[in-house]
């Protein structure tokens, strides 16, 4: 007998649904099937609030939780990024599928082709304090609205570009509007940054069911990742970035924060992953 549809919880902005057909489809391709519940967030609610202020505070991820434990839906898809690391306590994250490249890009022009003084809409102090270090003759701009939004208003001519996240132009079939892609190096993404997180009640069929499309990489390095954020006490409207990428006998992560000491970079190696993010920790003195 067929199993009984996954009913996934997702908002209903363009990239939401977009990531939520990408686990759809990987459940599809093992023989599950999904229905999707429509939930519109606190976030999506709120149109005048910094959008680095709301996702600190969960607010696109805590209405999608509450359709779980109240029934409604079995799971819900979230952008790993916006995955608060305090989730409530009868939620586990059940599968990080394969994850999107997690860089991020300039929309508009190349960004040796920008003039002085160009306005660039971000919404991330985590974008901005490495932008001015790459060219502090720009100007950035706050930015919010959802990712085809903000692709219009640099199309539009309102801003010279925009500094968004590949994986959300790729999902959405908008990769044609980048013009620079930055180097990890030069521009640390947030942790999490494309990747996808599927969270269920602990011990569930869903959670069960999700753990066959669950890769072990993306788990492995995304949870490094968190790590870091966990042991810094910083939100997402902190300028934070880490990354961590397996090699081949270790991990390696790069991290960026600027705070009140200045602006700091690191690259670290470690044996595991919580080996290398305590040394990255240690290394940005966090």
């Amino acid at each position: 007998m067929r199993a009984a549809p996954i009913r996934l919880a997702t908002r209903r902005s363009e990239l939401a649904l977009a990531q939520a057909t990408i686990v759809a489809d990987a459940l599809g391709a093992v023989g599950i099937g999904v229905d999707l519940v429509l939930v519109t967030t606190d976030g999506d609610r709120d149109r005048s609030s910094p959008i680095a202020e709301l996702t600190a505070g969960g607010a696109f991820v805590a209405s999608l939780q509450v359709a779980v434990l109240d029934g409604r839906a079995d799971a819900a898809v979230h952008s790993a990024k916006d995955l608060p690391v305090d989730g409530p306590a009868g939620l586990v994250v059940a599968a990080y599928p394969q994850r999107a490249a997690p860089g991020d890009v300039l929309v508009g022009p190349a960004i040796a082709d920008l003039a002085p003084g160009s306005r660039i809409g971000t919404g991330s102090p985590r974008r901005s304090a490495q932008l001015a270090a790459i060219r502090p003759d720009l100007v950035t701009v706050p930015l919010r609205g959802n990712v085809d939004s903000r692709v219009s208003q640099v199309e539009r001519g309102g801003l010279a570009g925009a500094v968004l996240a590949e994986a959300g132009l790729v999902r959405i079939g908008r990769h044609g509007a980048i013009g620079h892609r930055f180097p990890i190096e030069a521009m640390v993404p947030a942790p999490g940054q494309g990747a996808l997180a599927v969270e269920a009640e602990r011990g569930s069929r869903a959670a069960e069911t999700l753990a066959g499309i669950d890769d072990p990489q993306v788990r492995a390095a995304v949870e490094a990742e968190r790590s870091v954020l966990a042991r810094t006490s910083l939100g997402c409207q902190a300028a934070l970035g880490v990354l961590a990428t397996a090699t081949g006998g270790g991990v390696r992560v790069w991290g960026f924060v600027a705070d009140s000491a200045g602006p700091r970079r690191a690259v670290v190696a470690g044996t595991g992953w919580d080996d290398a993010a305590g040394r990255l920790h240690r290394e940005l003195q966090l």
